[in-house]
């Protein structure tokens, strides 16, 4: 009885093993994605709320910094992607008062950045969770606009700088089936390379990613 409860749990181990392998096998590298992504970005000095006061005739509303990043990967090797993302980050306040005037002041930041995105599981591996590594620079436009409405005039200042930079982070994708992942991800930027500068700060973002094409 012993020996044939052995050989029968040996079997069962082999096939197990076997269906394991073949699951192992049917999960496919994909050599391209896109995704997008909404964010916050909490720069230095940054409000993470929204206020709204209202005192009579002169109310103010203020946000803290959201945005949004469209990015492109394209894989190199087994585990590391190459990445490119488009983003634009912006916060709000609003100053209103006597009904017929305002005041407007949208801080604005476009940054274009070139990095790498190094899994840290192997892409055929079954697990839906795949956590990854990132790192990547690039040039950050900073945008101050200023709106100033009153009864009979308006004014509106534009002033735009061009800021270099880069960024550490990490992140998971949760693979919902081989071409279909929720996305997230958690930057600090160091504008200017320099973490005291006004503009860096932590980034947390949540989004989607769909994925195609076989690597070889």
């Amino acid at each position: 009885m012993k020996p044939k409860f052995i050989k029968g749990v040996t079997i069962v181990t082999v096939l197990m093993l076997f269906f394991s392998a073949n699951l192992f096998a049917q999960r496919k590298v994909k050599s391209t994605g896109i995704g997008l992504r909404g964010t916050h970005w909490k720069m230095t000095n940054d409000q993470t709320r929204i206020i709204v006061s209202d005192y009579g005739s002169r109310s103010s509303v203020e946000t803290g910094s959201g945005g949004v990043w469209l990015f492109l990967l394209s894989r190199m090797n087994h585990n590391t992607w190459f990445e490119l993302s488009f983003g634009a980050v912006g916060k709000v306040q609003e100053e209103s008062y006597y009904y017929t005037n305002s005041d407007v002041d949208v801080f604005a930041v476009t940054p274009i950045l070139l990095g790498l995105r190094v899994e840290l599981i192997a892409p055929e591996s079954q697990t839906s969770l795949k956590p990854y590594l990132s790192l990547g620079g690039g040039p950050y436009w900073s945008s101050n606009i200023s709106v100033k409405e009153r009864t009979y005039e308006d004014e509106v200042k534009v002033e735009t700088k061009l800021k270099r930079g880069g960024y550490l982070g990490g992140g998971a994708n949760f693979l919902l089936s081989d071409w279909f992942a929720l996305n997230f991800d958690m930057k600090y930027h160091f504008i200017n390379f320099n973490k005291k500068d006004v503009n860096s700060g932590f980034e947390y973002g949540f989004g989607v990613s769909f994925m195609w094409g076989n690597f070889r």
